[in-house]
């Protein structure tokens, strides 16, 4: 290495004697050397020659080695170019390969593992893995491993998750070559996607054979998609975790078409909320055999999800019997008053079959009342670690709920903004003087009985 970095520092061709090349003093007579740095253009220096042998060098061995330098500097330009060439298409190769298995319809741990199994034979590992954060977004999980038979094994682990946490630590890309142990080499690259860290992509090799700066880089090319799969697969899985239930298909189809959950943080929206729930079902509950009353309100709840999915409504959620629904979220609908309404008058008639069926079976009669309000709420994903709704929260909300209240069986009552959005869509009759709780003053609700 000391005559590599003399060597490069050369402007042409140069004899050295034996002392020059750093021989014992017993050998220096005995060798004579050729030094010839390897220079492109101008002063581009990509390294160096040397050639020693016994018999001194000639004036026309310099002439010739001089004569081949000029095309060996040619050559390792052109060699580095290819290899460059080759890596680009293989991070390309590796990057299609990886798509192509994002594409496929595979459940999420298919395609984890589908992408371990590519990783190790796109770098020659003999193990790869995935660790994502848990639910609490607070500690590292094992998701994925190639070999969980090693992984068990305790100091593996331990090594594994110390390597992880110095990546996810740095921000960065760490490759560790000199371990001790049945693991030699590991490298890890963090997963982050729009400044969120989800997890880390690694790679490990209990042989002699160590990561070079080439697997950095494919590993770095395949975690460039891997974060993109892994995020948005987590994001349609939370969409469906939290809406899967509670809207259309159809509406779930579009949200997940947009790979954005973002409105699940909370927004303000102006929309409509609907309550239904049944008359007396506390009396109901006491004379009625539990086996019997469950399956009444099961029917009932069916019947009502229904209808509001057809309206493109959202089911917020079932407490007891009551039907919390909302319109106008999350998707915004111009018409979210009056699908409440339609909603509304719609559960009225399939209630009615629902009670025909109970009645003949004979159970008492149970029917539904339903309060619908309109105003400005707030949005978005409440609970806890454990359990979530999207639901809504604001005065329109409780308006809702008080009037629903007030309903009697048959009824579909709405509040007065909701009516002066829809007055002239609607038949409506006017009930002045009501009272309810949290509202100051008396309050004028109107019974819709008819869509024109």
């Amino acid at each position: 290495r000391d005559l590599a970095e003399r060597i490069t520092q050369l402007d042409g061709v140069t004899f050295w004697t034996g002392s020059q090349l750093l021989l014992d003093e017993d050998e220096n007579g005995d060798w004579h050397g050729t030094a010839v740095p390897i220079i492109m253009g101008e002063n581009e220096r990509l390294g160096g020659m040397l050639l020693v042998r016994r018999k001194p060098f000639s004036e026309m061995d310099a002439y010739l080695l001089n004569l081949a330098e000029d095309h060996i500097d040619s050559a390792v330009i052109q060699g580095y170019a290819y290899y460059d060439q080759q890596q680009r298409l293989k991070e390309l190769e590796t990057i299609y390969k990886i798509d192509h298995i994002r594409d496929q319809d595979l459940t999420f741990d298919e395609m984890l593992n589908a992408v371990l199994h590519e990783l190790e034979e796109i770098i020659a590992a003999e193990i790869s893995y995935i660790m994502l954060y848990d639910q609490s977004g607070q500690r590292l999980e094992m998701r994925a491993a190639t070999r969980q038979d090693l992984f068990q094994m305790s100091p593996h682990v331990q090594k594994v998750y110390e390597i992880a946490d110095h990546a996810l630590h740095d921000g960065r890309l760490v490759c560790h070559n000199d371990l001790e142990g049945t693991l030699r080499s590991v490298m890890c690259l963090p997963l982050i996607l729009n400044e969120h860290v989800i997890g880390v992509l690694g790679v490990a090799n209990g042989g002699g054979m160590g990561f070079h700066q080439d697997d950095q880089r494919l590993l770095s090319a395949i975690g460039s998609q891997m974060d993109t799969a892994i995020f948005e697969s987590l994001e349609q899985r939370h969409l469906k975790q939290v809406l899967g239930r509670s809207v259309d298909p159809r509406v779930m189809e579009k949200l997940l078409a947009q790979s954005d959950a973002g409105f699940l943080e909370g927004r303000r929206a102006r929309l409509t909320v609907l309550y239904a729930d049944v008359r007396g079902s506390t009396s109901l509950a006491e004379r009625t055999e539990p086996e019997r009353l469950v399956q009444f309100i099961n029917s009932y709840l069916e019947a009502m999800t229904k209808i509001i999915l057809e309206f493109n409504g959202t089911l917020d959620k079932f407490v007891g019997d009551e039907v919390m629904a909302l319109f106008g979220a999350p998707f915004p609908l111009e018409d979210h008053a009056l699908r409440a309404v339609q909603v509304g008058l719609a559960m009225q008639s399939a209630h009615e079959a629902v009670l025909r069926d109970w009645i003949a079976q004979g159970g008492d009669n149970a029917p539904i009342g339903v309060g619908i309000a309109t105003g400005e709420l707030i949005v978005g994903e409440m609970g806890s670690a454990q359990r979530t709704d999207y639901t809504a929260i604001g005065k329109a909300a409780n308006l809702g709920a008080r009037i629903c209240s007030a309903a009697q069986g048959g009824q579909v009552l709405i509040c007065a903004d909701t009516y002066a959005l829809i007055r002239d869509q609607i038949v409506a009759t006017p009930i002045h003087g009501m009272e309810f709780k949290g509202v100051a003053g008396l309050a004028t609700v109107y019974e819709v009985t008819a869509v024109k």
